[in-house]
């Protein structure tokens, strides 16, 4: 039974909470560090809650330091707790004025955060151009044409549409090249009207896609 007085971890119970706090009883706690929090009482029996929330803030000592260090446009400040799965967070001021961006420390590392977002613009642009210049046959952006099926799609294969007319069912098949779209057929038939878009993808992907590949393994040579 938890009393008056009771040290928890870093927390002393110092009285009854008036009001019950996410459905349980609660209790007013002073924290080692000098601040005063609540905790339920399922919390402070099962460990869930140790102080006030500072001891998240707190660097362990066998943790990778990365105050001072730059990544990208991100210049890491000061540590600034832990994600729920205990992954480091760190407050990041980054080149374009932002002071208060926190990243994961994982992230940082990798590579994958480098910008407070701001980067992200420029980056998408960045994107286009390579798609434009490096991956672009006669207009044809290729890595487009070999793209993933949406995940919404209706029958799991690009190109081909389920319809429903009068009551039946049938299928379509369509495949876009260099903008336009070209209509190959129907069916009532799933496996047809696949192997219409397979031919038709045969036909006019596959120079393009060969094309491509031609062309980079000259630029490699």
């Amino acid at each position: 039974m938890i009393k008056i007085g009771d040290t928890y971890e870093m927390l002393t119970v110092l009285s009854p909470h008036t009001k019950k706090l996410y459905g349980e009883s609660a209790w007013v706690c002073a924290c080692d560090c000098g601040e005063t929090t609540l905790a339920t009482t399922g919390q402070i029996i099962r460990g869930e809650k140790k102080s006030c929330g500072c001891l998240r803030k707190k660097t362990p000592a066998n943790a990778l330091d990365l105050s001072g260090k730059r990544f990208g446009k991100l210049t890491v400040i000061e540590r600034s707790g832990a994600t729920k799965g205990g992954s480091a967070l760190w407050r990041c001021r980054c080149d374009c004025g932002t002071d208060d961006f926190v990243a994961n420390a994982t992230s940082l590392r990798r590579g994958e955060t480098v910008s407070c977002g701001c980067l992200r613009p420029e980056q998408a642009a960045n994107a286009r151009e390579i798609l434009a210049n490096d991956y672009t046959v006669d207009g044809v952006q290729v890595p487009l044409l070999t793209k993933k099926v949406r995940s919404d799609s209706g029958t799991g294969h690009k190109g081909v549409h389920k319809r429903v007319r009068k009551g039946r069912e049938y299928y379509e098949a369509y495949i876009t090249v260099n903008g336009k779209r070209k209509y190959l057929g129907m069916s009532t038939e799933l496996g047809k009207a696949i192997s219409m878009r397979r031919r038709a993808e045969e036909e006019y992907y596959s120079p393009y896609i060969k094309a491509l590949g031609e062309r980079n393994g000259q630029q490699r040579d």
